[in-house]
Parts: C-alpha cells; sequence; structure tokens
C-alpha cells in the first residue's frame, strides 16, 4: 500500500501540478485576453481618432476648395467685367475716332472745294482779258463801204451824199 499511497501521491501531485499549470495558463490567458481586449479598445479608439482627423481633414479641404472655387469665381466675374469695359472703352474710341475721321473728310473736302475755287478765281484774274479795255471800231460791211459808194446815187435814199441815211452809220462798237 505504500506502494499504492506513493503512486497517489503522485497520481494527486501530478493531477495538482496539472491543477495548477491549469490555473497558471487559465491566468495567463486571461491576462493576455485582457491585455488583447486593452488592445483591441485602444485600436478601435486610435482608429476612431484617425477617422474623426482624416474627416476633420476630408472637410478643411472641401471649405479650402469651396473658398479657393469663390475667389476663381469672383476672379472671373472681375475679369468679364473688365474686358466689358475695355471692349466699351475701345467701342467708344473707335466712334469717336470714326467721328474725327468723318469730321476731318468733311473738313478736308471744304478746304479741298475752297482752295479749288481760290484757284479758279486766280486763274480767272491772271489770265489774259477777252477784250481790250480800249474800245476799238470794227468795221462792218456797210461801214467799209468807200466814200465813194456811199455818195453815188444807188447807194439809196440819202440823195447821193450819204448824209442822214442808214447806210452812212458807222461800225459796230464792241
Amino acid at each position: 500500500m505504500a506502494n499504492d499511497w506513493a503512486k497517489l501521491i503522485v497520481g494527486l501531485a501530478a493531477a495538482g501540478a496539472g491543477a495548477y499549470a491549469g490555473y497558471q495558463m487559465s491566468k495567463t490567458s486571461s491576462a493576455q485576453a485582457e491585455q488583447a481586449k486593452a488592445a483591441r479598445e485602444a485600436a478601435a479608439q486610435q482608429a476612431q481618432q484617425t477617422r474623426a482627423a482624416a474627416l476633420a481633414q476630408a472637410q478643411q479641404f472641401q471649405a479650402d476648395a469651396a473658398q479657393r472655387q469663390q475667389q476663381f469665381e469672383a476672379s472671373i466675374a472681375l475679369a468679364k467685367q473688365q474686358t466689358t469695359q475695355a471692349a466699351e472703352a475701345a467701342k467708344m474710341a473707335q466712334e469717336s475716332a470714326m467721328r474725327q475721321i468723318a469730321q476731318q473728310r468733311s473738313s478736308s473736302a471744304l478746304a479741298i472745294q475752297q482752295q479749288q475755287l481760290q484757284a479758279a478765281i486766280q486763274r480767272q484774274m491772271s489770265s489774259a482779258p477777252v477784250g481790250s479795255k480800249v474800245r476799238r471800231r470794227v468795221g462792218t460791211p456797210q461801214a467799209m463801204r468807200t466814200s465813194l459808194e456811199i455818195q453815188s446815187p444807188f447807194a439809196g435814199t440819202g440823195g447821193g451824199l450819204g448824209i442822214g441815211t442808214e447806210t452812212s452809220a458807222g461800225g459796230l462798237n464792241v
């Protein structure tokens, strides 16, 4: 029986050692489970913080993009306004230039007309006169008759002297 008792003690010691080992394993496993749970909670918290940071960053990017879009639209509107003003100014300048050109053409035409008129007057004044200023006696066929013809009895109704008759008229005065 001593043998049995030894076996029993060894069996009990082995069972105790097994139970102690199981207890230690259970304790280690519980500690590992607690550590894993804490790690999971820390990882979940880390993930939540990362998600919140990413969401905040995305919101900031959206706000920055909206602000840049507003600035871009404002600069486009300003550029359109400036372009419209520049086009209007150019159109007004062109119209003014066209009015000035028309006025210059009118003035030039008037000046040319006046110059031509002055030139015509100068030509007329400097050209040789058509007639002389001294009146000349130009003979007509009746005035060129010789005095014998005028005094002849056949010369008309003047009685042969040619005095007081129509045939004794002189020449034309020009």
